[in-house]
């Protein structure tokens, strides 16, 4: 790079925006106004805030959507650029993107907000045109990122770069989403992609391979002048290009003079501690993901469930890169992670196992934790049989009666606990063989069966078939075999309607109600699924008049 183009490269930080996926994007105010004071004192050109985006559908700070009247609230020193990014599936989703975009951004005159980039799959390029059109007519600075670009053909390369070079925007950018590229990566995606384009060009380094600040620096030498990086690299999965190790050595190949000593008290004194917490940089899970084309989310998914054992994750990851799982899908985790339970027809009898007895089912939901107090209170008072679902860390395992398991992934991520302690378990059999038989020396296996037929739920004395690889369901079946006089329910917390584990969950308790004869199910702590719900420190549930409490509300 000569002495023109050194003065032509542009630095874009985007740590608050791409290390958001790490803290919900939900950064203090006074934190926001020490880094933009450091980002001006270190040189940078653009601080890239956050997203913007119209739809919320949980609780996320204010950087996942970033708008101009928050930023307005900061103190943004006035010689530095500030810009959002847009992902281009939620400005295409309403069918009307040109609408979408004036709903988002007004003229760039009346903004803080000088740069717009919009971030695309290489499926939703070709729709994107209206878009930077009518934020270029909005007088915004518009980079558009071409996502996962890695391992695609020269032709699908210049094809995109041959329709963005139809619109006003002022950069193109690729990113290594997948955090697998090497310099002749770099080499060869800059040159397929100046065979169409001709302006400035820039580059989104991921650090799976720890090869983030190799690539940046190749990037650079092959002409690229934008260039992003996060402070200590915090970014999704394994973050992104460390800044202060960027802004280090351009500033030792003399591209780019920089005061480092505030942006390092930050690091210290900010960011490390957090990084110490939520674990974000290269590892041997982001290097395998890298390597198999697996999306860096489902590592950063599994390492912050303490379930996830080193040797699941590993064949999770196998069996995600065979699956081509290149976008993150909560679905497909649990796929991965939660295969369908081995048909096993059961040599054990529930018959007569729970008569007359009231039993306790404990799911493995926060509310439970929540309400452990309230818990204990039910257990010493009603005197409940006690089964937990798999396992949940909140409650004493003095509580518990039996345990209960259907899922051989499951018991897999559970199989520490299995192998420090010891119990009655209701499980199949043919389930145990996925962990070492030693972990069993001092368990009691109680073999009841279990099919997973889709749509059907049946009840029988020594197996039970159901309609997913639920352990709560494979459960609540045993004790309506084992014959129950009352099931209630804890820490069955459910998930927002969206989750597919919500779905399935509906569905299976959806047959089970239609079953005739079956216990009501009734949960003693919060849950969002449909579940009739009481107080345990209603009288009622002791005085044994709550069934027909609830069949005078269900009338009603």
């Amino acid at each position: 790079m000569n002495q023109n183009e050194c003065q032509d490269l542009v630095v874009l930080d985007c740590t608050f925006r791409d290390g958001g996926y790490y803290n919900n994007w939900d950064y203090s105010t006074e934190l926001a106004n020490r880094y933009l004071q450091v980002m001006s004192a270190s040189g940078i050109d653009y601080v890239e805030l956050g997203f913007r985006a119209l739809e919320s559908s949980a609780f996320e700070g204010p950087y996942a959507y970033t708008p101009d009247s928050w930023i307005k609230r900061l103190d943004v020193p006035r010689d530095l650029k500030i810009g959002v990014m847009c992902n281009a599936k939620d400005l295409l989703k309403y069918g009307n993107p040109k609408e979408t975009v004036s709903q988002l951004f007004c003229k760039a005159e009346d903004s803080p907000v000088t740069l717009v980039r919009v971030a695309a799959h290489f499926n939703e390029v070709d729709n994107c045109g209206e878009i930077m059109e009518e934020l270029h007519k909005l007088g915004y600075v518009t980079g558009f990122n071409l996502m996962q670009s890695s391992g695609r053909s020269r032709d699908e390369l210049i094809k995109k770069a041959e329709i963005a070079a139809t619109w006003p925007i002022d950069s193109l950018y690729f990113a290594d989403s997948l955090g697998n590229m090497l310099p002749d990566d770099i080499s060869f995606i800059v040159s397929a992609l100046r065979e169409a384009w001709k302006g400035p060009m820039g580059f989104h380094a991921h650090d799976n391979m720890g090869m983030g600040l190799v690539n940046a620096l190749a990037a650079i030498k092959e002409g690229v002048t934008w260039i992003d990086g996060t402070v200590t690299g915090m970014g999704r999965g394994a973050g992104n290009v460390r800044m202060e190790y960027l802004l280090l050595e351009l500033s030792k190949q003399g591209m780019r003079e920089t005061e480092l000593d505030a942006l390092m008290s930050l690091v210290i004194e900010e960011f490390e501690p957090v990084q110490r917490e939520c674990g974000w940089g290269p590892s041997i899970y982001y290097h395998l993901s890298a390597t198999y084309g697996v999306h860096p989310t489902y590592v950063q998914e599994m390492l912050s469930d303490e379930r996830y054992k080193p040797v699941a994750i590993v064949k999770a990851l196998k069996r995600l890169g065979a699956a081509g799982a290149s976008g993150f899908s909560r679905d497909r985790l649990k796929d991965v992670t939660e295969s369908e339970p081995l048909v096993s027809v059961g040599t054990w009898d529930a018959t007569g196992w729970l008569e007359g007895r009231d039993v306790l089912l404990v799911g493995p939901g926060e509310e439970v934790k929540n309400h452990l107090e309230a818990l204990e209170y039910f257990i010493e008072k009603k005197k409940p049989y006690v089964i937990c679902i798999n396992i949940n860390p909140w409650i004493p395992s003095h509580l518990i009666d039996s345990w209960a398991a259907c899922n051989p992934d499951r018991l897999m991520l559970d199989k520490d606990f299995y192998a420090k302690n010891q119990g009655l378990l209701l499980a199949p059999n043919a389930l145990l063989q996925y962990v070492d038989k030693d972990t069993w020396n001092h368990w009691t296996i109680q073999d009841y069966g279990v099919s997973v037929e889709s749509g059907e739920l049946k009840v029988m004395a020594e197996n039970a078939t159901i309609p997913h690889a639920l352990s709560a369901i494979y459960a609540i079946a045993a004790v309506n075999a084992g014959g129950a006089s009352n099931l209630y329910l804890a820490g069955f917390d459910g998930y927002t309607s969206e989750d597919p584990r919500h779905k399935q969950m509906e569905n299976a308790l959806g047959l089970y109600n239609e079953q005739p004869g079956v216990l009501p199910l009734t949960s003693i702590t919060p849950t969002s699924l449909s579940i009739a719900t009481v107080s345990p420190f209603s009288e009622a549930v002791y005085q044994g008049v709550e069934k027909e409490i609830f069949a005078q509300r269900m009338s009603a």
